[in-house]
């Protein structure tokens, strides 16, 4: 079987798992190579110098070596220049590392998927905003999986949405023009172009982007649950 080395790569640990007596199995975001799961020898010693190294949320080069669907870790080096989070912003991050690991296939280059990773992080330690960032993340990572929902033209006419205009929205077609503002459940066209531009700067658009990413990511996920949905949406309540 053929082995293949991939050397220096950046990464961020998604998920740890323990793995026999002293090691674990990290899942890592890449840009390169996507989600690699790899099996870190003897990390989980307490004197091992991967033990401090292999944490989420920290820039990581990474070295492994691959033969069959987990790689072993050769080499990681962290780095220094990392955002901190604050303590609601972990609690943030672990849902989004359990949204990738959900929705991200192994092994299959998405250089966009990590861009939108790295800004997450940076997002969760210097918005005060919370919700902002997750909504933007969501969606962000939907556009990079090739999976966001059609937000700035008509599903039937295919005519742009417009500002002022109110709109009925379905996950699997986009908006659609209704006449009054008070349609129940109808959104605002500035609410969806607020989204799609990647803005939210108020109140109505992260709300709105909360209703809509809730639909396009349970069409995405399926009957999964995630662990951290429910933590987190109390955080942000």
């Amino acid at each position: 079987m053929t082995v293949r080395r991939v050397q220096l790569e950046p990464g961020f640990v998604l998920h740890q798992r323990a793995f026999r007596n002293t090691s674990q199995i990290v899942d890592c975001i890449t840009p390169h190579h996507g989600v690699v799961g790899l099996v870190a020898r003897g990390s989980r010693r307490p004197t091992a110098r991967l033990r401090a190294i292999l944490q989420p949320f920290v820039p990581l080069r990474l070295s492994w070596q691959l033969k069959g669907e987990l790689g072993t870790l050769i080499g990681a080096e962290g780095s220094s220049h990392f955002s901190d989070l604050p303590p609601k912003g972990v609690l943030a991050g672990f849902y989004i590392n359990e949204l990738v690991l959900s929705l991200m296939p192994r092994e299959q280059a998405n250089e966009e998927a990590f861009s939108c990773y790295s800004q997450a992080l940076v997002d969760l330690a210097a918005d005060p905003l919370l919700s902002r960032a997750v909504r933007l993340f969501e969606y962000r990572l939907l556009v990079a999986l090739g999976y966001a929902p059609n937000l700035d033209h008509e599903a039937d006419s295919g005519r742009p949405v417009e500002p002022d205009g109110s709109y009925h929205f379905e996950t699997e077609r986009g908006p659609s023009r209704v006449q009054a503002s008070n349609t129940p459940g109808a959104f605002s066209g500035s609410d969806l172009l607020s989204l799609h531009r990647c803005e939210l700067n108020d109140e109505s658009s992260i709300g709105a982007a909360k209703r809509i990413l809730s639909g396009a990511l349970r069409s995405q996920l399926g009957d999964r649950q995630l662990k951290s949905a429910a933590v987190l949406r109390q955080v942000i309540e």
